[in-house]
């Protein structure tokens, strides 16, 4: 994960079925990552797409 920011401020966007339970998820509102709580317990860490100019 990121470690330039404590992902403290999220913004939950919605959950998908999975075989089991659901994945979960959130935004953050600091960085614009996105984080991925699976069904399974893990968390995953997407990043925010890099734009030109910046």
């Amino acid at each position: 994960m990121a470690e330039e920011c404590p992902h403290d401020d999220l913004e939950f966007l919605g959950e998908q079925k999975g075989e089991v339970a659901a994945n979960k998820y959130f935004r953050c509102r600091k960085c614009g990552g996105v984080l991925v709580a699976s069904e399974k317990g893990d968390l995953y860490y997407i990043p925010p797409a890099k734009r030109e100019g910046r």
